[in-house]
């Protein structure tokens, strides 16, 4: 399964949504910028866009909630051991609390990998996201610097 994503103000995003049938189609907005976000095995609709394969999956998206992605630049020789402990951990995140979904997503260019997790709210995430926040310190990614950054999914978040 590939996953698509691009940026865009959520105004353009949106009639992007209404514009095709893809379901979930996650528009992600902060006070910062917007994002899409989608799951296929067909193409890309997105002109410019970042791609990715979805390599660990728990759950079912949907297009309400809180989400976090966790962006990990990740060295070539630590991908396998990466890939293979985040595998292992997806089977244990269904035991957290509000917690929709969660994806690991190994770039199809370039070397950031994402973690993407949606919750019920920003709430629920603010109590269980240590779970995934202490992989920001992964041994494996002295590729570049490690980020995390949070969105409301579904409405445009009022200033």
């Amino acid at each position: 399964m590939k996953a698509y994503m691009t940026n865009g103000t959520y105004e353009f995003l949106n009639k992007l949504k209404n514009k095709h049938t893809i379901s979930p189609f996650l528009l992600m907005n902060n006070r910062e910028n917007a994002i899409a976000f989608y799951e296929s095995e067909k193409q890309s609709i997105f002109q410019t866009g970042r791609n990715y394969e979805v390599i660990a999956k728990e759950g079912n998206l949907s297009e309400e909630g809180f989400a976090s992605i966790i962006h990990l630049p990740i060295t070539d020789e630590g991908r396998p051991i990466f890939e293979l402990e985040w595998k292992d951990k997806l089977k244990r995140v269904g035991q957290l609390n509000g917690l929709i979904a969660a994806r690991v997503l190994r770039p199809l260019r370039g070397n950031e990998y994402l973690i993407l997790t949606e919750w019920a709210d920003n709430k629920v995430y603010q109590t269980q996201k240590d779970f995934f926040i202490e992989e920001e310190k992964s041994p494996y990614s002295s590729a570049g610097p490690n980020y995390t950054k949070t969105y409301h999914v579904g409405e445009k978040e009022e200033d």
